[in-house]
């Protein structure tokens, strides 16, 4: 049985993510503009896949001046790199949910990723850490000042 495509809600697809500023303080944000296929069907994984695809431009930390500083080339350098893009390679069931792995682009920089999932009715949510400097994220900034681990939470609904 081939797993079918499910159309994401792009509506309310949201990346949301946590990073720390001076050692203490958090800074969270989103993404909003989500695109890709998503093909799923829990009888099926063999065949399952993610290609999905957000756009920092429209990164939002609740700061205009520092939402610019993250979009410039000391960060996701929006205007060279306009999407950060998951495409995964396997689906596996564990014992909480599913796990996607594969490769994750960003900033010109691919990496293996996994990001363990669960799907509740219509709605898909995960939850990652990486290390910015795996990606040449921020490089000039110090972890004392930006911190290293940034923790990634995906919330998407998907429809038939």
């Amino acid at each position: 049985m081939a797993s079918k495509a499910l159309t994401i809600d792009t509506q309310s697809a949201k990346v949301s993510f946590v990073v720390k500023k001076l050692g203490l303080l958090k800074i969270k944000g989103s993404i909003t503009d989500f695109t890709g296929e998503v093909r799923f069907e829990k009888d099926a994984l063999d065949k399952a896949n993610f290609d999905v695809c957000v756009s920092p431009s429209t990164i939002d930390t609740g700061n205009v001046k520092r939402d610019e500083h993250l979009k410039s080339e000391d960060f996701f350098h929006v205007n060279k790199h306009p999407q950060i893009c998951f495409q995964s390679t396997s689906i596996q069931a564990n014992s909480k949910g599913y796990q996607a792995i594969g490769k994750l682009t960003m900033v010109g920089v691919s990496k293996d990723v996994s990001i363990p999932f669960s799907l509740r009715g219509d709605v898909f949510k995960g939850e990652f850490s990486l290390n910015r400097s795996d990606f040449s994220l921020g490089n000039k900034f110090p972890a004392f000042i930006v911190g290293k681990t940034i923790h990634i939470y995906i919330e998407c609904k998907i429809t038939n």
